[in-house]
């Protein structure tokens, strides 16, 4: 089971508002190049320069994105820019935000140094599959600077609210930044009854991952390659524990946002809507609904509520199709699962909106066949319903699918059960900022 402790987080000397939302950074693996340029130009000192450093010509194995990455963060310890704290803490979070329906959100948690435990252990719990690229990156990066830059977003199950109410203790003023279209909120938590109180409320739970599942599992070929150079195995060492950003469940504030597919003109072809509808209305029912691609925005929130609604007792999409044409397209009632994904899936996986859309109806629709599935060069994975609407009204995309999001107990009860769902199933929103507080491995 789940074992936290307080570390010394390394932080920004920085304190002032504008200056630290220019050093902080979003994840990694949402940084595209053109934001990395932007992320670059705001500060010489912004996180992004270390965490996602940039790929160069004449690179080699003496110089390269890593040893850069190692010679920065050297520096800026060295020149103050970063400093460690005094003593051993937790360190409250709190995102204020706007979420697409208009309503205004508070998310807060804590992050704290947890023991890494191996899946088979069963005290940590992971939902979505992992690829060999991002985590022979990650390694590379925790070689070079020793350090946990950014931490792993886990949920704990907490109904009585017992760390929620430790966590609303916290009295001073917090630093603040608004980064990201969020507020951003951090508190040093160091009183010694309060993290006896927080550690008590977490004793024995059960973690499961939302976000950061490549960095997890990097932090657990890094803990084996340690154990393996030092003989030091007894699981107490700092590289036995790396820094996450720990969730209720129960919070109001927890949100999981929907991830839509945008289908390429290749992909899509000479594929005519009706032959697509042919083949889909055996198993759902498709309903016209037309859009006005003049107006993305109004018309996604407008597509938006209409999938919701028939979502409420089944999977539902919205199909958006060239020249104004969408289709709400809802699983008929008297179809089964195994009718639709004739594998061996897991009923707890197979039910997934994201599942059937990949497994059933995007094979059966435009590939001919059930076992193919697209690979990432063939689709895009988009945030933003009208950025959907704007690829396929433009001609950029030959389709594209909006899905409802995946619920939070659906992400527990598949992890629960030790399987994985398909890529890309759950966006929690807002991303955890990297650069608010950082773990020096080389300390508890």
């Amino acid at each position: 089971m789940a074992e936290i402790l307080p570390f010394v987080g390394t932080r920004y000397t920085a304190r002032e508002p504008s200056a630290l939302a220019s050093l902080i950074s979003p994840p990694y693996d949402v940084i595209s190049p053109s934001l990395q340029e932007e992320l670059y130009a705001r500060d010489p000192h912004n996180l992004a320069r270390v965490d996602f450093g940039k790929v160069v010509p004449g690179d080699s194995e003496s110089e390269n994105r890593y040893t850069r990455a190692a010679r920065a963060w050297g520096e800026w310890k060295a020149n103050g820019v970063i400093a460690k704290d005094p003593r051993e803490a937790f360190y409250v979070y709190e995102q204020e935000f706007d979420t697409p329906d208009g309503s205004r959100r508070h998310r807060r948690g804590f992050f704290a140094a947890v023991r890494l435990e191996d899946f088979a252990e069963g005290g940590i719990r992971a939902h979505e599959h992992t690829f060999a690229g991002p985590k022979v990156d990650r390694l590379d990066l925790m070689r070079a600077t020793g350090c946990n830059l950014s931490p792993i977003f886990c949920l704990y199950d907490d109904p009585e609210k017992r760390a929620d109410e430790v966590l609303a203790r916290v009295a001073a003023e917090p630093i603040q930044t608004e980064f990201d279209g969020v507020t951003q909120r951090l508190w040093v938590l160091d009183d010694e009854s309060a993290i006896e109180a927080m550690t008590q409320a977490l004793a024995g739970k059960t973690l499961f991952i939302a976000d950061g599942h490549h960095r997890y599992e990097t932090n657990l070929m890094y803990r084996d390659e340690m154990r393996r150079k030092t003989g030091m195995d007894d699981g107490r060492q700092p590289f036995d524990y790396t820094m996450m950003y720990l969730n209720n469940i129960h919070d109001e504030g927890l949100i999981v946002l929907p991830t839509h597919r945008v289908l390429n003109n290749e992909v899509c072809g000479d594929v005519e809507a009706d032959g697509v509808l042919r083949a889909l209305s055996e198993f759902f029912m498709p309903a016209p609904a037309q859009f006005d691609p003049e107006a993305p925005e109004r018309e996604a929130a407008r597509l938006t509520k209409l999938l919701v609604e028939a979502g409420e007792q089944t999977s539902a999409f919205i199909l958006v199709l060239p020249n104004r044409t969408a289709f709400v397209l809802k699983k008929r009632a008297d179809v089964h699962l195994d009718k639709l994904i004739d594998e061996d899936v897991a009923v707890e996986v197979k039910s997934l909106d994201v599942t059937l859309l990949h497994r059933c109806i995007i094979p059966r629709g435009w590939l001919g066949e059930q076992a193919t599935e697209l690979d990432d060069s063939h689709i895009r994975y988009v945030k933003d319903a009208a950025e959907a609407l704007r690829l396929v009204s433009n001609g950029e995309a030959g389709a594209a699918f909006l899905l409802n999001s995946t619920r939070i107990e659906q992400v527990c009860q598949v992890a629960k059960l030790g399987l994985r769902m398909p890529h890309k199933s759950t966006y929690f929103y807002p991303k955890v900022a990297t650069g608010l507080i950082m773990r020096d491995l080389k300390s508890p």
